[in-house]
């Protein structure tokens, strides 16, 4: 018996000298497409660990419009992003990566195409795909929006699920999730932007005086490529012009429950004073014809007990539709997920905007469906379904003579479940 112990020991003490064999080596994350308009791209990457890494953009011609050498540092969790400029608009580019020290065994290098937003002042088309509420599992659902044509692709909350504010813990979430099949092929040509809702700002029905919201939010700073993060180091909001369509992404967590509302400083605030302007200013300075308001949180009475709705918030959300009305601000289309069904929902009636203003809920990417949560009671709700895997493949079209917003909900097998078109006045000749 001794003696098979010192076997043992000493085979014990050779194998712990030597790495685990089933141990992965720390590979790179991405690269992603981030904020991309008519003069602007932001490309983001994560290598494995300390590098010196060259991002070079090429014109059609082959040209190097942009080098730009940076250096990935544990500060920000190794990643990188780059604010590529003086680009032109509607305009085919690739990128591609050089890497001086560091990386992975075999890093990334590309070349990778991605293209400029057209014009904002000229009839244009655009696809967007939208989706919340996402796991690992379904590499399928993200083919499936490259299958239906997206150019564009707008993360709306829980995505990933993580439920902590530990800053490790952020930090693994966010590479496991882009680093899956089918994502990480689809966001290294495709701009890619998002929001965040409860999963992913800490935990279920979270709100910004329950969490450590700074380590959350320093954490997606460093994991997505957007060109501004909500402002004075609060928040994330942000917006995106792309031809007929500008998305608002609105943080619905971060400034939640903090303060006194600005529409009614006797109740609570859910998107905080400095956001709120923000909205406000951008809503009436957008020339889009179409404009979608995307939160991670749906725009209507939650059938439950949670709070983390605009229902919570009414004071806010009919504020802004009469500032709405009063600025005359045409072409809006409210966005939520969370919730995981979709919906549509009617929230005005075309008297008072001059058009209706409809909800669009779409959850979730993954299979977990939550029946109870479709509003069956409220007599705004125009239909529903509480279905798995699907995304929403919205096409603003402006180069016919009537401007068009086609939203298709669509499931990871292309099943189409629902179909909604938006019209505007024919444009002038």
């Amino acid at each position: 018996m001794r003696g098979l112990l010192i076997c043992v020991l000493g085979v014990s003490a050779l194998l712990a000298g030597r790495p685990a064999a089933q141990a992965a080596p720390p590979a790179t994350t991405g690269p992603m497409i981030g904020h991309v308009d008519e003069r602007t791209a932001h490309i983001w990457l994560r290598p494995a660990g300390e590098a010196e890494v060259t991002l070079t953009v090429r014109d059609p011609a082959g040209k190097t419009v942009f080098e730009e050498k940076k250096a990935a540092t544990a500060e920000r969790d190794f990643c990188i992003a780059w604010a590529v400029v003086d680009l032109e608009p509607a305009t085919g580019y690739a990128y591609s990566f050089t890497w001086q020290s560091g990386g992975d065994a075999s890093p990334p290098a590309g070349p990778w195409p991605f293209r400029t937003a057209p014009p904002a002042d000229l009839p244009g088309r655009a696809a967007l795909a939208f989706g919340s509420c996402a796991s690992e599992k379904f590499p399928a659902i993200w083919e499936r929006m490259a299958v239906e044509g997206a150019e564009l692709v707008f993360l709306c909350g829980d995505t990933p699920y993580i439920d902590t504010s530990d800053l490790a813990k952020n930090r693994q979430r966010h590479r496991e999730f882009l680093a899956q099949p089918g994502l990480a092929e689809l966001v290294r040509t495709r701009p890619t932007l998002g929001t965040w809702d409860d999963h992913d700002f800490g935990g279920n029905d979270s709100d910004g005086g329950k969490v450590d919201r700074e380590t959350i939010r320093k954490v997606f700073t460093e994991y997505r490529a957007h060109a501004t993060f909500g402002a004075a180091g609060e928040g994330i909001y942000t917006r995106l012009r792309h031809g007929p369509v500008e998305v608002f992404l609105i943080d619905a967590r971060y400034f939640s429950q903090t303060g006194p509302s600005p529409a009614d400083p006797a109740k609570k605030t859910l998107l905080g004073p400095r956001q709120w302007e923000w909205l406000r200013e951008a809503l009436a300075a957008s020339t889009a014809p179409f404009k979608i308001l995307a939160t991670g949180m749906v725009w209507h009475d939650k059938p439950n007990k949670e709070k983390d709705d605009w229902q919570t918030y009414a004071h806010e959300r009919e504020a802004l539709f009469g500032f709405l009305e009063e600025k005359k601000i045409s072409g809006v289309v409210l966005l939520g997920g969370d919730v995981h069904v979709s919906l549509l929902l009617e929230h005005l009636p075309a008297k008072r905007l001059g058009y209706p203003l409809f909800e669009y809920v779409v959850s979730p990417l993954h299979d977990k469906v939550i029946p109870s949560l479709v509003p069956t009671t409220d007599k705004r709700l125009r239909w529903s379904a509480a279905e798995p895997n699907v995304f929403l493949r919205t096409v603003a079209d402006t180069t016919g003579p009537v401007p068009t917003l086609t939203s298709t909900w669509i499931q990871m097998d292309g099943t189409r479940l629902h179909e909604h078109v938006i019209t505007l006045p024919p444009r002038a000749k």
